[in-house]
């Protein structure tokens, strides 16, 4: 009898967290969270977590809609993810429905103009499987755009009368938009060789990214929104060709700088 090799003990529980949507919806969840407490001065803790979970169930929906319609399109970049969709099938098309039931209740407790916001998102996700296979720049642009409507347009409609500046969210978005090119640029780059075209797109990333860091430099009650473009630029140097470092990895910085953001921006409310 032939064995095949054996999973690493935490691969099962890697697959479902990445290849689910629950990844990149904590990814989401994060960013909203930080645009909330960068843009208003001590917001409502129960709006924001009601906006950070209406992000996470839409951005549920829209990645699990993608994965299961372009199947066949994804096995070529992500063939780990496809085997998972494949096998799992059922669950995920399960775990669409309830997220997008919860999305009715979660954006009903939020002021209309939220409702703007997602449904520019929505339409803005659903169409991105359109673009695949059109110029590379404008996916990049495109997608980036979709990511700015949830995790900046809907903690900014939220608290859209509480906001401390307009121009703030110019700011923030200043620094998240390079910061989420950047990391669509280097994602773009699952199962290619390290060689020469593959390192100048990726120093191209480290550029954008890095540009990420100049809204937020000019204003310094936006400086903590810094630690995003540098752990994308960090993920960028360590880019490995690997689809579990384009899933896993790349998205952990945009995670991990929300994170270092907001321990920023709660300690400099707090002193």
């Amino acid at each position: 009898m032939v064995f095949g090799k054996p999973k690493p003990p935490l691969l099962g529980p890697l697959e479902v967290l990445v290849f689910s949507g629950i990844w990149p919806a904590s990814v989401a969840a994060g960013l909203i969270a930080t645009c909330g407490l960068v843009l208003v001065d001590s917001p409502s803790l129960g709006r924001l977590a009601t906006a950070m979970a209406l992000g996470t169930a839409g951005t549920l929906v829209v990645y699990n809609i993608d994965r299961l319609r372009d199947l066949h399109r994804d096995r070529a970049t992500a063939p780990a993810r496809s085997a998972f969709v494949e096998r799992h099938r059922e669950a995920l098309i399960a775990l669409s429905v309830a997220s997008a039931g919860a999305c009715l209740p979660l954006a009903a407790m939020l002021p209309p103009t939220t409702w703007w916001a997602c449904g520019v998102a929505l339409g803005l996700g659903l169409f991105h499987r359109r673009l695949k296979g059109a110029h590379r720049a404008f996916a990049v642009f495109y997608v980036t755009l979709a990511w700015l409507a949830v995790v900046l347009g809907i903690p900014a409609a939220t608290f859209a009368g509480e906001l401390q500046s307009p121009i703030g969210v110019a700011i923030v978005a200043s620094a998240l938009g390079p910061s989420i090119a950047a990391n669509l640029i280097a994602s773009d780059l699952r199962g290619h060789s390290l060689d020469k075209s593959t390192r100048r797109r990726l120093r191209t990333g480290t550029w954008i990214a890095l540009a990420g860091c100049l809204g937020p430099l000019a204003a310094s009650g936006f400086r903590p929104l810094i630690a995003i473009p540098l752990a994308v630029c960090a993920s960028l140097a360590g880019f490995r060709p690997s689809e579990y470092y384009g899933l896993l990895g790349l998205d952990a910085a945009l995670l991990l700088g929300a994170l270092a953001a907001i321990a920023l921006l709660v300690q400099g409310g707090g002193g």
